[in-house]
């Protein structure tokens, strides 16, 4: 049976309208709490030169897809927005797009005490090991060593 085939199926089932109907609105809901949420993020990095429409658009940056690049090019100066932005509470979808937006090798020197404080006081387990990912890629080979721990935590989803 072709996709189209089975999506043609599925259409003339109310149980199946109902569902998409209530998953449509849930993402609606979502996307307008994350809209909310991140509004002040995205104020200061208007002011600051960034046209952005999410954080996501800086990580996003390089993705090999063009259609889901909203944003292209060097955006260090946006790094101290970036980590004053890490210690304000923010919804962990959110969260996770600051934290993998400073995932880049040149934020060391402005993200990496910020990013290895957030990682010994992290508590949710997705958001540990995205910080524990953007110190792999952040930290220096000394401050490293100095750091093991992330490396559990990286190692423990089955990352090579």
């Amino acid at each position: 049976m072709k996709a189209s085939d089975f999506m043609k199926k599925l259409e003339a089932y109310p149980e199946y309208q109902e569902m998409r109907k209530r998953k449509d609105l849930e993402l609606k809901e979502r996307e307008a709490l994350l809209a909310v949420d991140e509004r002040g993020l995205i104020k200061e990095l208007s002011e600051a030169g960034y046209e952005i429409e999410s954080v996501w658009d800086f990580v996003n940056n390089n993705n090999r897809y063009e259609f889901l690049r909203k944003f292209e090019g060097d955006y260090r100066s946006a790094y101290s927005i970036l980590v004053k932005h890490l210690n304000i509470e923010h919804h962990p979808r959110i969260r996770e797009g600051i934290i993998r937006a400073l995932t880049e090798k040149d934020a060391n020197e402005t993200a990496s005490d910020a990013l290895l404080a957030a990682f010994y006081q992290e508590q949710d387990s997705n958001l540990k090991w995205v910080l524990a990912n953007a110190l792999r890629t952040v930290l220096t080979r000394s401050q490293k060593a100095k750091h093991p721990e992330y490396k559990e935590i990286y190692n423990a989803k089955g990352q090579p």
